[in-house]
């Protein structure tokens, strides 16, 4: 079974597509594929920050009212 990839893996795939977006004069296909791909990476890398800050605020105990209050 495959390895997930990490949050790490998720930021080189970002930085991948930026710079080949801003240094390379790809046709608009290419173009269109690096930043679909690096939009995907950001989904994924914000999802699994919510899912570990989830985590910690429960290991914290940090369980707040809908108000925001303790």
């Amino acid at each position: 079974m495959p390895k997930a990839p990490s949050i790490e893996d998720h930021f080189t795939q970002i930085e991948t597509a930026i710079t080949a977006l801003e240094e390379a004069e790809l046709p608009l296909e290419q173009a269109l594929e690096r930043y679909e791909s690096g939009l995907k990476a950001v989904r994924q890398a914000r999802g699994l920050l919510d899912r570990y800050t989830a985590r910690l605020d429960e290991l914290r105990g940090d369980d707040k009212n809908p108000d925001g209050e303790a």
